[in-house]
């Protein structure tokens, strides 16, 4: 087949294949059980694919079970082009493509990356190079077509696009983005180095911010995204409704709903994804097709124009052959004609001339020989030949013309057919994406219906929360006037039983007084009567006595209080009712509005329920209502009764006295009249205290009577039943409430995050620990093929890595038969991604290990003088490596065969790395730690670059802290759970390391008669807890104070107390603690060596108990603060024997050889740490270097002696400080402050090229030596005056031992200083993440001390500020302390260190802002690869987010920097950013590759003092800050600031004691005159501007209630006006005031919308220059006749007389304390 033909039947094949690829995706042949593909060209019968079906349990490796058509559930064979096995269910995508290949069904390369991925392989396309910045490309013989990324461009992307710089043909180069904009637009740059041409950001036009869409169904895609996000929270939030089996059926009818919407979005997005590429391939082979069809085409028409020319030449030929032979007979003719002529053969002789004949003769002659002469044969023949090949190459055009055009025809046919097929397929794709478009928009209608639908909930739950917590106060309210109730009860009850003692007692008394009386009487002629007489007054004496006696008992009985507090009590009980009846009906109406919100969701019945619970309480509070006003009306009624018996009986009591008196008058003795007045004044006693206890009685009649006329009429039931069934009834209705409350609660819990989610989150994270603390539990060697690798998962602590970095490790190498003889591996590598600095690696070279470390400058290199040891891999005998590193020395400790019987003398190496940089700075975003093997896409340091280990690798630890290969985020080339690991020897070890930062939990028995607990110690802190248990409220705690143990115990309701064993255990030697329980004897006694302590009491019993430290919870709920304790345990028992530690946190089966060295300590205030005798320093070379923390700004941090040499660093505002005892001033002194609480590390370098002081490697250097530092032994002293804080990582350079780091426990005295670990005075913002989350209430964020809520002004304080005619406080002023200025220093900025726990992927933020600054920094958070940042730039406000090279700006449309107040909430939902100013305008975006910003602490406003990106304005903005919130939560005191002062505006301040201000320059007050000034009182009566000094020529100005006026007054009388504000002036703004005097009117306007005129009048004629009195007048100014008096109280400001401004720093006179300084407090 000729050349021009295969091409198109290739292509033919190519646009079948993707045909056919297409009907299967779009579903054809998709419900058959056996679905035969169409037959490929060239393939057998037996070769035709098709899918089968087989239904099983579990789909086997390479199926997945189908879900669509007639035959659900059968198990179809996974479409993967043999590189991958797995697949999705129910979609058939395959999972884990391999061999470099992408795609739903692994049908493409992966991108980057080239060649043919169904029926090949896939290579890395060389855009340039082996470096890969392409997408794709394509490879025709040598030649190379890359489509590059972004950022790239070149044929092979071998340089940087505009806006962007770097080298990408480097090894390691790449193209950065140019960060030369604020507006989120590449700027220009320098191609090369990224320098920006022009660093201010540019404001653009109204179009800047919109991105281009690159494709309308990736935005599709994006939102159906956020839909699923959306709906999965809707079905988060009602996923935990417990309701009728109707619900729940709704409910999973909702959730099926929303899968199969998912589902079918899914389907959609995967299958536009997937037409999408399938429709570039097949328009990239269509447009292939097109331009070869062109191509035969323009052969075909040259072919036809030779084949024209051909037959042209042909006709030529044939005719100048015939022109020749006709000339040639022709000729002839003529000659013979000749021949007759000269012959004279035709009668007529020859008539020619002679000499013409001759000469024609001769002529004749010689042609004929000319003609003889000539051979045309040789002609002829060319001739034939010609034409025979003419004619062949006609047939042979012929033949191949009329076979192209079969072939021709055959191929447009084709063509056609697939183009017909291309465009129906076209069509129906399109009909899908409008399908699918109409599915988006549904969604999005639905989510919008969602959304609306789930607010209104959430309104609904929020006023039913809040309808809850009246309901509930109300219900207590009612229990406590029923118990009130039950108690008047009682008393009344036992009260109405001594009043009717009290009226037996009183006819008693009235019969024996009677029956005395008529004895008197009888006997008065008899001569006993005085006698008797005075018995007798003897007896009314003491009845008198008895009747006062019972008055006082009565009175003392409370009747009367509690008989009005059963009144009370019982309207109390009515208003609860009330209120819940009310409290009913609003939830009534709110379960009815949240029904119809609820219906909407598919769940009406729980909403019906709701409602109709609601009713019948509603009609049981009715009833019981008319129940308690039918039963309490008979028993009170009963009381009157009872008490108007009582009445009755005092008449009788009244009228028998009387009788009694009337009976004594009547005796007739002159010699006992002085007796019977005595007995008179008796009885007259006793009728008082009678009438005493009466009217004691009054009140209860009263009382009793209101009663009655608020229940009702009168009964006969008892008052106690009545109260009893009143009692029983409110017991009822409060057995009702809870159902309703209950259901309340429901979907309030169901609606709002869990209580416990918090506690949960907690034990996720110890889950997560204990899994990552077994992983390094696994000490065994991982054996390394030579192809493979891991990546280690690092600590948390970064940070403690830049000063100090000590990681051992075991090595082995297999024999030589089994490695094949590599002597060059790569071992190890910790460091950044970014290679070129900073990191530690390490290699084998020529067999013999090699280290190398770089701290961002040289690196330093040292190779091990010995062979690595080789063994056999099942016994391996392994090396031990210990690699540690003190700033920028290190040491290598280097042990051949450690792990066997007989290890080799260890042999130490020391390396300098002899940089400048001492701290290893490490990226916690970009760290990594490649063990064995690394990535194919990590380029390795050049003495690194190495073939991966081939042996086994054991880490052992890392800064102390056991480490396991096996704790790897991910692996290469390696699958651990086939792998066998190696062998090796191991000792066995009952020792646990407790790192301090967890525990370990221990069951016990519980009801052991004898319990008893013991475990050895050895540690080295100072604090630490050791063993705990607890019991509900109770509790045991064995801590570790200040190196002594001490016990801390509860074991009843009093407060925890202590006990104390003297002697230190923190020695690191070992100590016995012995714990015996005796719960019979209710003793316990803790033994520690040879003390013991002995506690008595109820013993409390337990069934687990902690060692080394406790959970969080429990922590937090017995207020423990000790910290977890840090050393070794063993010989660890308990009752039943042996203790095994199986649940554990934090602790590891062996300890260290480092555990005991202390590298940091915790400084209380005035703590110190003292050395003496480190040895001599070196003669040429000095250094110092330590890391510290702390939130103090000032204190000492070392001082260094030797002899009578001295050096002191020190902390002074927040500025570290280098001075020397033979420096006047310090040395050095940094720009930037270091109060940040963050770990920042110092170093002090004397040697040949002068005095340096690194501050986090920034440098400050001065030419002079420190001298006589080499004359004496050393001494160092750590902390000291007023610091507070942590040192760590202390070295010292010493004489005669190696660089290592200084330990703290070691040869040293302390005070007030805790060694081991890092407790900084942290902020108490943990608190919040305690309390219930339910009600999202601002409460403000106070770092120093607990919060609390503000309390309200109560209406009587209002009152009192209000008649006091001063403004209360603002509602804004309560809860904020007022707004802060910064942008006095260039770095002035507050410090807020929150906690991780806050700082949420959804953070939101918001302050209030007001400026009138162009551009600077207001927030800021994060690091230089990883930030977020609100900034001005022109003006207004713009949002920055960065991750990973990548940034993300939002910018504001409106200008901020008017001077007033704006609001800018801003923040990160997830992978989107927002921003908001004033509430209406707002501004999202995403981060490129949908990348999220990790916060970290700490949180600036303003200026950070370091570490900001040069995108970033590097100042602070100048302005005024308040209200800073973090999700709706104020913040309030920072941990530090600087440069930051209170907001004052400018103005003059009159305080409230009085003052006033007299200007130097004076005004003339004529007919034309015009004054203007602005005020913001703190009172509403005052003088504001006074101007004049006689009673008829002044213009006064002032408050009074409230109301302004102007008054002026002349001559022949005055006028005034006034104008009374619609809003109090007491609104803390700026009120305008313009008095205008013009053609005799005068005019007052208050702001722009208030005025008044008063005139025609006389206005004083201007005389004489007079003073402007501001803010109140003098004494002597008093005899004018104003209104008020009184001096303002506020600020004013911006005084204008006739349109000049006054001056008001140039005052005449000043009288009180006025502020001149130009400001105003915040109001």
């Amino acid at each position: 087949m000729p050349p021009a033909v295969r091409g198109p039947t290739r292509s033919v094949g190519w646009l079948w294949i993707f045909g056919a690829a297409l009907g299967q995706c779009l579903g054809y042949n998709s419900q058959q059980q056996r679905v035969v593909l169409p037959q490929l060209p060239g393939q057998s019968q037996q070769q035709a694919s098709y899918v089968e079906f087989k239904p099983s349990q579990g789909c086997s490796p390479g199926y997945y079970r189908d879900n669509k058509g007639l035959y659900t559930g059968r198990c179809v064979p996974c479409n993967c082009n043999g590189h991958s096995h797995r697949c999705q269910d129910g979609s058939g995508i395959c999972m884990n493509c391999h061999h470099n290949t992408a795609g739903e069904h692994c049908e493409r390369c992966k991108e980057g990356y080239y060649g043919n991925a169904v029926h090949g392989s896939c290579r890395v396309c060389p855009c340039p190079h082996s470096n890969s910045f392409a997408t794709g490309c394509v490879v025709t013989g040598g030649n190379v077509k890359c489509s590059c990324k972004a950022g790239y461009t070149g044929t092979q992307c071998e340089r940087c696009a505009p806006g962007y710089f770097g080298n990408p043909q480097k090894f390691g180069g790449s193209c950065q983005p140019c960060s030369c904009n604020s507006n989120g637009h590449l700027g220009s740059c320098d191609p090369l180095t990224g320098d920006c041409i022009n660093q201010e950001p540019k404001d653009g036009g109204p179009g800047e911010e919109c991105d281009d869409c690159d494709s309308c169904v990736m935005t599709l895609l994006n939102d159906l995204a956020t839909m699923e996000d959306e709906l999965l929270l809707v079905k988060s939030q009602l996923q935990g409704l417990s309701a009728s089996m109707g619900t729940l059926e709704q409910m999973r009818h909702l959730e099926t709903q929303t899968k199969d919407l998912r589902s079918q979005l899914l389907s959609y997005s995967s299958t536009i994804s997937n037409h999408k590429s399938k429709l570039d391939g097949l328009e990239k082979e269509l447009s292939n097709l097109n331009r070869e069809f062109e191509t035969l085409q323009e052969k075909v028409q040259i072919n036809s124009r030779k084949a024209q020319t051909l037959y042209s030449n042909v006709d030529r030929t044939t005719q100048g052959a015939k022109e020749l032979d006709t000339k040639i007979k022709n000729v002839i003719w003529n000659v013979h004609v000749l021949v007759k002529q000269i012959s004279g053969t035709e009668g007529e002789g020859n008539n020619l001339p002679l000499d013409d004949f001759s000469r024609k003769l001769a002529e004749a002659e010689r042609m004929l020989r000319e003609l003889r002469n000539r051979n045309f044969g040789k002609n002829l023949r060319e001739a034939e030949a010609e034409k025979r090949e003419a004619h062949l190459l006609l047939t042979r055009i012929r033949s191949w013309l009329e076979n192209h055009q079969v072939e021709n025809s055959g191929l447009v046919k084709n063509i056609r057919d697939s183009l017909n097929d291309y465009e129906a397929k076209l069509g129906d794709l399109r009909a899908a994406l409008q399908e699918a478009s109409a599915q988006a928009k549904q969604a999005t209608g639905l989510n919008r219906e969602n959304e609306r639908a789930l607010e209104s909930i959430k309104r609904q739950v929020k006023e039913m929360n809040s309808l809850q917590s009246d309901f509930t106060k109300h219900l207590a309210t009612a229990d406590s006037s029923l118990l009130q109730t039950n108690v008047a009860l009682e008393l009344m009850s036992k009260s109405h039983e001594e009043y009717e003692k009290l009226a037996v007692t009183l006819n008693e008394a009235r019969h024996e007084l009677s029956d005395k009386v008529r004895e008197l009487s009888k006997s008065s002629s008899k001569a006993s009567l005085v006698g008797e007489a005075e018995k007798h007054a003897q007896s009314l004496q003491e009845l008198a006595r008895q009747l006062e006696e019972i008055k006082r008992n009565t009175s003392g009985d409370e009747l009367v209080r509690c008989a009005v507090d059963a009144a009370t009590a019982y309207e109390n009980i009515l208003n609860a009712i009330k209120a819940a009846e009310d409290a009913a009906d609003k939830a009534t109406s709110a379960s009815e509005a949240a029904l119809q919100t609820v219906i909407k969701e598919d769940v009406p019945r729980k909403a019906k329920t709701l409602s109709s619970n609601s009713d019948k309480l509603l009609n049981e509070a009715k009833i019981t209502q008319k129940k308690l006003q039918q039963e309490i009306s008979p028993a009170l009624n009963n009381l009157q009764q009872t008490l108007k018996i009582m009445t009755v009986q005092k008449g009788l009591v009244d009228t028998n006295l009387t009788t009694i008196r009337d009976d004594l008058r009547g005796i007739q003795r002159d010699d006992i009249d002085g007796i019977i007045n005595s007995a008179k004044s008796m009885v007259r006693n006793a009728n008082d205290i009678t009438n005493d206890v009466l009217n004691g009685l009054n009140p209860i009649q009263t009382d009793v009577e209101r009663i009655k006329d608020t229940y009702g009429s009168t009964g006969s039931e008892d008052f106690n039943k009545a109260l009893t069934d009143a009692d029983n009834s409110v017991k009822k209705l409060t057995n009702k409430l809870p159902d309703l409350l209950s259901k309340i609660e429901s979907i309030n819990q169901q609606l709002l995050p869990l209580g416990n989610i918090s506690d949960n989150m907690d034990r996720i994270r110890e889950l997560i620990q204990q899994a990552r603390d077994a992983a390094n539990k696994v000490a065994i060697p991982m054996r390394f093929n030579g192809k493979s690798g891991v990546e280690v998962r690092l600590p948390n602590d970064l940070e403690d890595l830049k000063g100090y970095t000590s990681l051992s490790l075991f090595l082995q190498r297999p024999e030589s038969t089994e490695s094949g003889g590599t002597e060059n591996m790569f071992v190890m590598y910790l460091g950044n991604k970014d290679a070129s600095r900073d990191y530690i690696g390490m290699a084998v070279v020529d067999g013999q290990l090699t280290s190398v470390y770089n701290l961002g400058g040289r690196e330093a290199e040292l190779q091990v003088g010995q062979t690595l040891t080789r063994s056999e891999t099942q016994e391996a005998v392994m090396d031990r490596v210990k690699f540690q590193r003190i700033y920028q020395f290190a040491r290598l400790n280097y042990t051949r065969k450690a792990t066997s019987s007989k290890p080799e003398t260890p042999q130490f190496h020391d390396m300098d790395s002899g940089d400048s940089n001492t701290l290893l700075d490490l990226d916690p975003e970009n760290v990594v730690f490649y063990v064995g093997g690394y990535p194919s896409d990590f380029r390795l340091p050049s003495r690194l670059r190495f073939p991966p280990y081939k042996g086994c690798i054991e880490l052992d630890d890392l800064n102390e802290n056991v480490l396991s290969l096996y704790n790897f985020k991910k692996t290469f080339n390696l699958n651990t759970t086939k792998v066998e690991p190696c062998r090796r020897r191991k000792e066995e070890s009952d020792k646990n390391y407790f790192e301090g930062t967890g525990y370990a939990r221990v069951p016990t028995q519980p009801n052991a008669p004898f319990p008893t607990f013991g475990q050895t110690i050895q540690t080295t802190v100072d604090r630490g807890l050791l063993f705990f248990a607890e019991n509900q409220d109770r509790f045991i705690s064995l801590n570790i104070e200040d190196g002594s143990l001490m016990v801390r115990y509860k074991l009843n309701s009093e407060q925890p107390k202590e006990k104390g064993i003297r002697g230190i255990i923190n020695d690191g030697k070992d100590h016995l603690i012995l714990i015996k329980i005796g719960k019979a004897q209710k003793l316990m006694r803790i033994n520690v060596d040879s003390q013991s302590i002995k506690i008595e009491g109820d013993i409390l019993d337990f069934s687990t108990y902690y060692l080394g430290g406790i959970p969080i919870s429990i922590r937090e709920r017995f207020n423990i603060s000790t910290p977890a304790f840090r050393g070794c345990m063993k010989n660890l028992k308990k009752t039943t024997g042996v203790v095994r530690l199986n649940d554990t946190v934090g602790v590891t089966k062996k300890c260290s050889e480092d555990w005991k060295l202390v590298r940091s300590a915790s400084f209380s205030r005035g703590g110190q740490l003292s050395f003496t005798n480190l040895d001599f320093p070196l003669p040429s070379h000095f250094q110092a270097s330590f890391g510290f923390q702390t939130f103090q700004p000032s204190g000492i941090l070392l001082n260094h002696q030797t002899g009578a040499s001295s050096l002191q660093v020190i902390l002074e505002d927040g500025h570290i400080e280098l001075s020397t005892r033979d420096s006047s001033s310090p040395i050095f002194t940094s720009p930037q402050t270091y109060m940040d609480g963050l770990l920042h590390y110092v170093s002090v370098i004397s040697d040949n090229s002068g005095l340096r002081l690194l501050i986090d490697d920034q440098s400050l250097k001065n030419n002079q030596r420190l001298l006589g530092f080499s004359n004496s032994q050393q001494s160092l002293r750590l902390g000291g005056s007023y610091f507070e804080g942590c040192i760590s990582n202390v070295f010292i350079q010493r004489l005669s031992e190696s660089p290592e780091v200084l330990d703290l426990a070691s040869k040293s005295t302390k005070r007030d200083v805790s060694l081991g670990g890092c407790s900084l005075n942290e902020s108490p913002f943990l608190m919040l993440l305690n309390g219930s989350t339910r009600f999202n209430k601002a409460k403000t964020f106070n770092i120093h001390q607990p919060w609390c809520d503000t309390p309200a002004a109560s209406p009587r304080s209002l009152k009192v500020r209000g008649d006091a005619q001063s403004c209360p406080p603002l509602p804004e002023a309560q809860a904020s302390h007022g707004a802060l200025r910064f942008g006095d220093s260039p770095t002035s900025h507050l410090l807020f260190m929150l906690p991780q726990e806050l700082l949420k992927p959804r953070s939101q933020f918001a302050v209030d802002l007001k400026t009138t600054a162009s551009r600077g920094l207001v927030f800021y958070t994060g690091t230089k690869n990883s930030f977020m940042a609100l900034y001005l730039s022109k003006g207004r406000p713009v949002f920055a987010l960065g991750a990973g090279g990548k940034q993300l700006k939002l910018k504001s449309k409106e200008k901020c920097s008017d001077g007033k107040w704006h609001t800018v909430a801003f923040g990160q939902d997830g992978e989107r950013g927002r921003l908001v100013v004033d509430g209406l305008r707002a501004r999202e975006g995403s981060l490129p590759g949908n990348s999220t910003v990790s916060l970290r602490a700490p949180v600036y406003l303003g200026s950070s003092p370091s570490g900001k990106p040069k995108t970033l304005p590097q100042n602070s903005f100048v302005g005024c800050l308040r209200n800073f919130q973090l999700d709706l939560k104020p913040l309030d005191t920072a941990s530090a600031s600087f440069g930051v002062s209170p907001c004052l505006e400018k103005g003059i301040y009159f305080p409230q004691e009085g003052g006033h201000v007299i200007l130097a320059n004076s005004v003339l007050l004529g007919p034309e005159f015009k004054l203007v000034f602005s005020i913001r009182p703190r009172s509403l009566t005052g003088i504001l501007i006074h101007i004049g000094r006689q009673p008829g020529e002044h213009l006064s100005v002032y408050m009074e209630a409230g109301k302004v006026t102007a008054s002026v007054g002349s001559e022949a009388g005055g006028i005034l006006t006034s104008v009374t504000p619609k809003q109090s002036l007491c609104d803390g703004q700026w009120h305008s005031v313009t008095v205008t005097i013009k053609q005799h009117i005068l005019h007052l306007k208050l702001d722009a919308d208030h005025s008044s005129t008063a005139g025609r009048h006389p206005v004083p004629t201007a005389r004489t220059q007079e003073h402007l009195h501001v803010g109140g007048v003098p004494a002597n100014l008093k005899s004018l006749k104003l209104p008020v008096w009184r001096s303002f109280f506020g600020c004013l400001k911006n005084i204008q007389v006739n349109h000049i401004p006054a001056p008001v720093t140039e005052a005449a006179e000043v009288r009180g304390t006025v502020s001149l300084n130009g400001h105003c407090p915040d109001h």
